[in-house]
């Protein structure tokens, strides 16, 4: 997810992976038959916890050189801040994590000026040039920063969301402090998509979204999807009879919590027994039904996976959803909605049950259908575990990278 920040936080608060851990498990990886040397261009953390799981998986194949990280820094990065603070006030958003956290101030504003944009590229272009020698092609998270010519290598994008989608779908992610702004990052965002040796994508819903809206080639844009922010699936005897539903999620509202709580009030009118847990965010519930949880350890997450029978984010915009994989890989059925990449990762009436965006009436008849079923529950549970293993795991993404390689190396 790379065009803004509100989409390379995780959906849940949890504890990061330490950047010492990323590092060894990468070391560990290289010592395994390799076929290309790449080097990685992003982060070792962010982007949903995708950096976290994709360098050590290209590790595991490849000789990865090293991981670059392109976000600016220096004199720029500070202007840049200093731009922001005095086009939009308040210096709180930009130094209390808080703010972001709990999402009450847009502190990507000073990642959406043509300043940044043009002074990150600039900066990263330097940084890489001695780099060219020692690989045999770039991997690049996200589009920024740009690619404003041909590349002297190939150099691959893995993209999640664009702009284009933000602007039709969920207007608070195309925020910008000017239209000059605004047009001169769609400009350098279809430019980079057009040089780029292949773009990757998470779904087709966004592969969709880069051929039409941004006019470029098919052949060259592939859906490669996301894996599994899990080290190892896990083996365990799955329970569906506490009557538990789970949300995860940050962006409370986004995430269709409001929708939620309200089907939640008419599954207890049917099932008396019904439980409800909200962890990520910290809506104000006044329901003894209904633990808010708020930020909480990965362990305690993985825990509560563990023991939900239902896994329920009717979203009114989802980029991706990686936690609907979690859930999945806990045997657990899901229920988002029809919208954006969701339908490629619920299979309705399979493993789980897709509903209209806010349809509270439809969330709630889904709901009690599966809690009054524990077969169904688990039957869909097990087919969602099944379809982890077949498509949504990051060797399986690097895997149908790999295949991309070859055409292009």
């Amino acid at each position: 997810m790379n065009l803004h920040t509100p989409y390379i936080e995780h959906n849940v608060n949890i504890l990061k992976m330490d950047k010492k851990v990323i590092n060894k498990r990468i070391r560990k990886e290289k010592d395994s038959i390799s076929r290309y040397k790449i080097v990685g261009l992003g982060r070792l953390t962010g982007f949903s916890g995708v950096h976290e799981y994709l360098w050590p998986s290209i590790a595991k194949k490849h000789k990865l050189v090293e991981v670059v990280d392109t976000r600016l820094s220096g004199f720029w990065k500070y202007w840049n801040i200093a731009y922001c603070f005095w086009k939009l006030p308040g210096f709180s958003k930009y130094i209390h994590p808080i703010r972001t956290i709990l999402g009450k101030e847009i502190s990507d504003y000073r990642q959406r000026t043509s300043y940044y944009i043009f002074k990150r590229t600039e900066a990263f272009e330097r940084k890489i040039e001695y780099l060219y020698d020692k690989c045999d092609l770039f991997l690049q998270t996200g589009w920024l920063p740009a690619i404003r010519s041909k590349p002297k290598k190939p150099r691959f994008i893995f993209v999640d969301f664009t702009m284009k989608l933000a602007e039709r779908e969920y207007p608070p992610w195309a925020i910008f402090f000017s239209e000059r702004d605004k047009r001169r990052w769609l400009e350098l965002e279809a430019i980079s998509y057009r040089n780029a040796t292949i773009v990757f994508t998470a779904s087709d819903y966004v592969r969709n979204s880069i051929i039409k809206d941004y006019e470029v080639d098919e052949e060259k844009v592939v859906t490669v999807y996301e894996g599994v922010n899990l080290e190892e699936l896990p083996i365990f005897a799955k329970e569906y009879d506490k009557k538990l539903i789970l949300f995860v999620g940050r962006e409370f509202n986004r995430k269709g919590g409001p929708t939620l709580i309200k089907a939640f009030k008419e599954v207890k009118k049917e099932i008396k027994d019904a439980k409800m847990i909200i962890v990520g965010s910290l809506p104000l519930v006044k329901d003894e039904n209904i633990i808010v949880k708020g930020y909480i350890s990965r362990n305690e997450l993985l825990r509560l996976y563990e023991n939900a029978s239902i896994f329920a984010m009717p979203s009114i915009c989802e980029p991706f959803g990686l936690v609907f994989l979690e859930a999945m890989a806990y045997k657990t059925p899901c229920i988002g909605t029809t919208v954006d990449a969701m339908p490629e990762i619920i299979e309705n009436g399979k493993t789980g049950f897709l509903v209209p965006p806010n349809d509270h009436k439809e969330l709630a008849d889904k709901l009690i259908l599966l809690l009054e079923d524990e077969n169904l529950m688990k039957r869909m549970g097990e087919e969602g575990r099944e379809k982890v293993e077949k498509y949504f795991t990051w060797d399986l993404v690097v895997e149908r990278m790999t295949k991309q390689f070859e055409r292009v190396v």
